[in-house]
């Protein structure tokens, strides 16, 4: 899981940093934190569908944290946005962000305080979401389970294509990432080494698979009746908790 922390005090970042890490040692999960000392650095420098959770100080020269907000939210719905400011007065703009999973104030914040709040982050993505946890190159990901479209095998890395198009390549083999997704709806494997979100199918017929991005994902052979029956068994029952 990537923890993302955006804000021109480098004190208040610095001791957020250890309370994070504090947690983490007495609720083990993989995660890594990025630090930013301004809105321009963190859009310059990072992709925003990398972090499910961002602590960002709203009061900062040039961009504000609001603004940030709005921009990681247009491109990252699931990420869970902490304010982490030093006065209520821009709460209710914060909130209007549709963005706001929780507002800490400074001068009064606590480690038991982001404790709670990272609980409740925690149980809200494995809640409605889930993530794909794994270490590739000595480096921590934290995937989005709802914004994977699909991923596939590679020679000795695992590709894997975002709901925005974009691919990332891990060296990690795709059995270990297989191990994780199976049986796990969404995702369906629909062939050897590949590996779709059926929320992202746009078409199927006997043959493929048609993604969002127009990507043509084959079907195995011998199997293609029940892959298009599990498919369609999924369409319907979302449809009917949508009429629920």
């Amino acid at each position: 899981m990537k923890i993302a922390i955006i804000d021109d005090d480098q004190n208040d970042r610095e001791y957020l940093i250890t309370y994070i890490k504090n947690y983490g040692q007495n609720h083990p999960f993989p995660f890594s934190i990025d630090t930013f000392s301004s809105g321009e650095l963190f859009l310059k420098n990072s992709m925003y569908n990398e972090y499910s959770i961002i602590f960002v100080d709203i009061y900062m020269e040039g961009i504000d944290g609001v603004e940030i907000a709005h921009t990681i939210h247009s491109s990252n719905k699931d990420c869970l946005i902490i304010f982490f400011t030093s006065s209520q007065d821009d709460m209710w703009r914060a909130i209007k962000t549709h963005a706001c999973f929780d507002y800490l104030l400074k001068t009064s914040v606590t480690e038991q305080n982001i404790n709670d709040v990272l609980d409740s982050a925690l149980k809200r993505l494995h809640k409605y979401d889930g993530t794909l946890d794994f270490i590739a190159g000595k480096k921590n990901f934290s995937l989005n389970f709802s914004q994977l479209q699909y991923l596939f095998s590679k020679d000795k890395y695992t590709v894997f294509t975002f709901s925005d198009n974009k691919q990332l390549q891990c060296r990690i083999t795709f059995s270990s990432i297989a191990e994780q997704l199976h049986e796990k709806e969404p995702f369906l494997s629909c062939n050897r080494g590949i590996i779709l979100n059926m929320n992202y199918v746009c078409q199927a017929n006997n043959e493929v698979f048609i993604m969002q991005d127009g990507k043509h994902l084959p079907l195995r052979r011998k199997d293609c009746n029940e892959l298009l029956k599990k498919y369609q068994d999924y369409q319907f029952k979302k449809l009917n908790e949508e009429v629920i």
